[in-house]
């Protein structure tokens, strides 16, 4: 019984990942289709003006991302 609750609840917690960040992931997919591919560009301040991204955070200082779409 305790798997099944834990399946579930990964289950639920996958799916307000993903709504809570629709914008990122309807941005990536759009660029997806528009030749877009996943560059590593190391730890970087976000966009401005900002594009949708999923920032890493650490305590005390300001969000980053380590990968970006671009075209080539």
């Amino acid at each position: 019984m305790g798997i099944v609750i834990f399946f579930v609840g990964a289950l639920f917690m996958g799916d307000a990942f993903v709504t809570e960040n629709q914008e990122f992931f309807d941005t990536v997919k759009k660029q997806k289709a528009e030749g877009y591919e996943w560059h590593y560009v190391g730890a970087k301040p976000l966009d401005n003006p900002p594009v949708p991204s999923l920032p890493l955070q650490v305590e005390g200082h300001e969000p980053y991302i380590l990968w970006k779409l671009k075209k080539d």
